[in-house]
């Protein structure tokens, strides 16, 4: 099928459009022309290093359009990407070089620390910095591997909050149906400019914002690490149009001193996801002309599963919007049965781009990846219009003296306090009540809040039963590099009283 190779329509762009600027990053930039010669020479370098059809190959680099190009190079030699987060430890990185045994490492700074480090049977190593004055003669088209719709083309782990993560199998008939999926529902042009400066290794960077505006035709300007400043004045430079921010960079944004609505004009939407996107959040930028797109993704499904639409910020403010276009989500009980619009139970998603299990993990796959459908573990339900409201993780259900608390519920009840910037709302083990709910809070500079005063506030707001009985306020709250937080984390140093 012509076209389904993942970043083939890329190359298709690079002879269609070759003058046309794809990415912008730093001071430089490269025309489609010269990221179709660059995925070439990647792709030559990858054969000549022996890597092949079936092979992994570890990419561990920051945001640089090295990294896209790695992608799309290792689907024209039959190669899975592996994109590995530059700020692993050591430990982490170990995990999953031994877990998927790449033919290849791409890496930047990091190739110099791989080997220098104590890890043994690495395979080659080819470092981004020194590869594009080194690089090999250009793979010829005629010397492509020919993609089978069922072949991995990336392998993305999660991101780890609990356990070991697990490296999700993107085959690429799944990301072919991802980016259709994606391009149907949301609206991505031909001239957007889109900003990308959340981790290239996480799915909704990679496959939801970054590759589909390069399908698209238009322009990525490509930040190396998120920073409020650098992001408000790449915006205005650049006219950027549309961008992915978790809830977390939004409010960063706003509440820097540069913020000016004004110089923000050429935004047409910024896309949200990986954490709840409170409804005051969304209704501020919405008020300055901004909507935000609330969406709900996992890797496990490419990511795109639903998109919110823009005018619905405001008569919606708690939805994740409906499903995608070729996506079909269901609401299950804990028997299996399906549930009426309203009623809340775990999310199941169905449709041609759902990954095709995990990596080495015959029973975790087993268990997600069922036969009726993609099983997420969020908890949510489908209102009257059928647009998917997402409530939490069903592990993250706080069981205080029988009665189930969702802590969505409570941390949007107390980030409603002035004086609260960020909360996280986790079950820490209690003799009487089974699970205590407890509050973390990190409060805006020179304010505090004390657990009486908050439990007043909230009084009104929530049943007692879902009260915060503890308050801790902590100086930030610990969180993955994509934004999500860490609650396993948070309960490790909630120690019991």
């Amino acid at each position: 099928m012509w076209g389904l190779r993942y970043g083939e329509l890329i190359e298709r762009w690079a002879r269609r459009q070759p003058h046309r600027t794809a990415i912008v990053h730093e001071d430089s930039s490269l025309t489609y022309a010269d990221l179709g010669e660059l995925i070439r020479r990647m792709s030559g370098t990858l054969r000549a290093a022996g890597a092949g059809r079936g092979d992994r190959i570890a990419c561990v680099s920051e945001n640089r359009p090295e990294l896209l190009v790695a992608a799309y190079a290792c689907s024209r030699v039959g190669a899975a990407f592996v994109p590995v987060n530059a700020a692993s430890t050591g430990e982490e990185l170990r995990f999953v070089l031994a877990d998927t045994k790449p033919a290849v490492i791409l890496a930047g700074a990091k190739a110099r620390a791989l080997r220098s480090a104590e890890m043994t049977d690495l395979p080659v190593i080819v470092d981004l910095d020194d590869w594009a004055a080194d690089a090999s003669p250009p793979l010829p088209d005629a010397d492509c591997a020919e993609a089978d719709p069922d072949d991995l083309a990336v392998i993305c782990y999660t991101s780890g909050t609990a356990g070991k993560p697990k490296g999700v199998l993107l085959t690429h008939r799944s990301l072919h149906w991802n980016s259709f999926n994606t391009l149907l529902g949301l609206d991505i042009a031909s001239d957007d400019v889109a900003l990308v400066n959340t981790p290239l290794f996480h799915t909704a960077a990679l496959n939801t914002i970054a590759t589909n505006t390069l399908y698209k035709g238009g322009t990525l300007v490509l930040q190396q690490k998120f920073d409020a400043q650098a992001c408000l004045d790449a915006i205005e430079r650049f006219g950027v149009t549309t961008m992915f921010a978790v809830p977390t960079m939004l409010a960063l944004l706003e509440s820097h001193h540069a913020f000016d609505p004004a110089k923000l004009r050429t935004l047409r939407w910024v896309l949200s996801g990986g954490a709840p996107l409170p409804p005051d959040l969304a209704a501020r930028w919405s008020d300055v002309g901004i909507p935000v797109i609330a969406s709900f993704g996992l890797s496990e499904a490419g990511p795109s599963v639903t998109f919110r639409r823009p005018d619905d910020v405001a008569r919606k403010s708690s939805s994740s919007g409906p499903p995608a276009p070729l996506t079909d989500v269901r609401i299950l009980d804990s028997t299996g049965a399906e549930v009426p619009n309203g009623t809340p139970g775990e999310v199941v998603v169905t449709g041609p781009h759902i990954a095709a299990g995990y990596w080495n993990r015959l029973e975790a796959t087993r268990d997600t990846f069922r036969t009726d459908g993609l099983h997420t573990g969020d908890q949510g339900y489908l209102d009257t219009d059928g647009d998917l409201v997402i409530a939490g993780r069903l592990k993250d259900t706080i069981i205080t003296g029988g009665e189930n608390v969702d802590p969505v519920e409570v941390e949007q009840a107390v980030l409603q306090h002035p004086a609260v910037a960020e909360a996280v709302v986790v079950g820490v083990p209690d003799p009487v009540w089974g699970q205590r709910v407890t509050a973390v809070l990190v409060t805006h500079p020179g304010e505090t809040v004390e657990p009486e005063a908050l439990q007043s506030y909230l009084a009104g707001r929530l049943a007692k039963y879902k009260l915060p009985r503890r308050v801790e306020q902590w100086d930030a709250i610990p969180k993955s590099s994509v934004g999500k937080i860490r609650r396993n984390e948070i309960q490790e140093r909630l120690d019991p009283e």
